[in-house]
């Protein structure tokens, strides 16, 4: 297996994720034909207590039917990856043999009613994003071998590196949507701020340096670097970002003053 090459696919997949690209297909190719799995699955569940993933999937089988996903839904508790998940919160790699042995794991309803029809006998999972609303999971099944200790250890960075994009993805949206819910020239999220300081805030949030921030706002760097001075006093933090994550945690109904 060549590991740099799994870097690769994985870094090519974050750059996707940050820039809000397509990301899943060209990911489980990679996995596939890198790590040499049967099958590659990217399950992406919104609201995944409650409702059915969109799943990709790339080997064999190409594709699950809606009731094939809804039966291995209503059987998720029964997967030991998926038990461990929910029991510790761990969203490392883990082997199905990690947690039991084949023989144990053939016995699960899981393995009877959805992996058994396609002979896949050895899983190897991941998941790279879970809150409570949302849940990312990436499997690797195989039929005649499992997943070596080497295999699973490399697949380690990979989570990480997807995990760090998916978050900061989940950030960016989050800050974006706190703009666009206010007019232009938002009020401010603490009655203390003016309108100034808080479309100062506002690009500073979206990763706009004091100068980028100057040329938007058609002021100087100085002014910026006054107006952030203005909510370090008012907020009593000591910095840009300490200012953003404090700015973030407002009431967004409260009005400017």
């Amino acid at each position: 297996m060549n590991e740099a090459r799994l870097l690769r696919h994985a870094l090519d997949a974050a750059h996707a994720i940050v820039n809000n690209k397509p990301y899943v297909e060209e990911l489980a190719e990679g996995l596939l034909r890198v790590v040499g799995a049967d099958c590659v699955c990217i399950d992406i569940c919104h609201a995944w207590r409650t409702q059915t993933p969109s799943v990709t999937m790339a080997g064999e089988p190409d594709g699950l039917s809606a009731a094939e996903i809804d039966q291995w839904m209503s059987l998720s508790a029964d997967d030991p990856y998926i038990g461990n998940l929910l029991a510790t919160s761990d969203p490392r790699p883990y082997r199905t043999s990690d947690f039991m042995t084949f023989s144990r794991f053939r016995q699960t309803l899981v393995y009877q009613e959805v992996f058994a029809r396609y002979g896949m006998r050895h899983l190897l999972v991941m998941a790279p994003h879970i809150t409570d609303e949302n849940l990312v999971l990436i499997g690797l099944t195989r039929r005649l071998h499992d997943f070596s200790d080497r295999e699973t250890q490399a697949l380690h960075p990979i989570r990480d590196l997807i995990a760090a994009a998916l978050d900061y993805q989940a950030q960016t949206a989050a800050i974006q949507a706190r703009i666009d819910a206010g007019p232009p020239g938002a009020p401010s999220h603490r009655s203390t701020l003016t309108e100034r300081e808080t479309q100062v805030l506002a690009l500073i949030a979206t990763g706009h340096t004091n100068d980028q921030a100057a040329r938007k706002l058609d002021i100087s760097p100085r002014t910026i670097r006054k107006h952030l001075e203005g909510v370090f006093t008012k907020a009593n933090v000591p910095s840009r970002a300490a200012a953003v994550a404090w700015w973030l945690r407002q009431p967004p109904h409260q009005a400017r003053r």
